[in-house]
């Protein structure tokens, strides 16, 4: 009777001893008050990116200094850079003959009156001539080979004065094409000039659009004295159709971004910071910053599209560790304490019910 008695108990108080244990308030774990949750400040990677040295050469990061400038309102077109055709000429001998020698190369550098070549008259009798330069220039092509024959409009070479070129000019109907005249100054970037803006002024325009294409072309003369722009090159040409003003430009090619949302890195010693920038008025491969950089910052230039994948990679300085005082639990040990003595009063408890209900007491006398 007492066995069956002990047995009801036990099954009274197994599930009272569950509740105790499982009411019992564990602390969280020191150092996670809750759980990471995406876009918390602690995981996100929006922030300033420090890199190292050999990160920052491996880049191929390069930078600028922003800068107040004086920038125009302008104009942009499309550009090629082309030979002024007064300064072009065409060799022919206006007569049928056959190349007796070619005496200059392509490519070579040629003076006013400086033979080019001998040629012989089909004619019996009439002596050789020898053709020569109309000005100062460059050989740009030869068409002929030794001993070929030629009728009078063959054109035999090319000379070409490059001191001076045309970059020309291509839009397409645009209101804005209609305010550009004859002596607007105009600045000429080429792709494969990086950073280098070439000075000119719209020497010639045309008079309406193209019939069929509907462009509108306008041309302006650069000075070329090294003839680094050679003929074909591309480009974009700016042309000036306001007064200067001045405002805190850098290069266009430092912006990243589109559809009004644009950003460039700003570079601190190895840090890198994007920033979102508001832009202004652009002109010969500059772009004005109304927000966003400040005066003497460093703007990536180079390398900038790849910054926006790359992570810290500088070593992180570790705190300090702090020393506990004698006697003074750090928050670790404390915590295991708090948690040991919970767990224990719980289980303590749970057992003295249980004994107490199982084990009869005596009847007093």
């Amino acid at each position: 009777m007492r066995t069956l008695r002990a047995i009801k108990n036990l099954s009274f108080v197994a599930p009272l001893a569950m509740a105790l244990l499982t009411s019992t308030t564990l602390p969280a774990h020191v150092g996670h008050e809750h759980a990471p949750v995406p876009g918390d400040a602690a995981g996100s990677s929006s922030g300033p990116v420090e890199l190292t040295e050999t990160a920052i050469a491996n880049l191929g990061v390069e930078q600028v200094t922003a800068e107040i400038v004086a920038l125009r309102p302008s104009v942009e077109l499309v550009a090629q850079v082309e030979p002024l055709p007064e300064k072009v000429a065409q060799i022919t001998a206006r007569f049928d003959g056959s190349i007796g020698e070619i005496l200059v190369k392509l490519g070579e550098p040629v003076q006013a009156g400086q033979p080019l070549l001998r040629v012989i008259p089909r004619s019996i009798g009439n002596p050789d001539v020898i053709l020569k330069s109309p000005f100062q220039g460059a050989v740009t092509a030869v068409n002929v080979t030794f001993g070929q024959a030629f009728a009078p409009d063959t054109v035999l070479m090319v000379v070409g004065d490059y001191s001076k070129v045309l970059a020309r000019g291509t839009a397409y109907e645009n209101p804005k094409v209609l305010t550009l005249k004859i002596g607007d100054p105009a600045v000429l970037t080429l792709n494969v000039f990086p950073g280098q803006r070439f000075e000119g002024v719209i020497q010639r325009s045309d008079i309406g659009f193209e019939s069929d294409s509907k462009t509108f072309e306008i041309y302006a003369l650069i000075d070329n004295p090294d003839e680094k722009l050679r003929p074909n090159l591309l480009g974009q040409l700016s042309v000036g159709v306001g007064k200067p003003q001045q405002v805190l430009a850098i290069p266009e090619k430092s912006v990243l971004g589109d559809l009004g949302n644009f950003l460039v890195f700003v570079r601190d010693g190895n840090v890198f910071e994007k920033r979102s920038v508001r832009l202004g008025m652009r002109a010969g491969g500059l772009v004005e910053i109304i927000e966003g950089v400040f005066p003497d910052e460093q703007v990536v230039t180079r390398g900038n599209y790849q910054l926006q994948f790359a992570t810290s990679s500088a070593p992180k300085k570790q705190p300090e560790a702090t020393t506990a005082s004698a006697g003074t639990p750090n928050a670790s040990s404390t915590g295991f304490f708090n948690s040991s003595l919970y767990i224990g009063v719980g289980i303590g408890a749970a057992v003295a019910l249980l004994i107490s209900l199982i084990v009869p007491r005596r009847r007093s006398a």
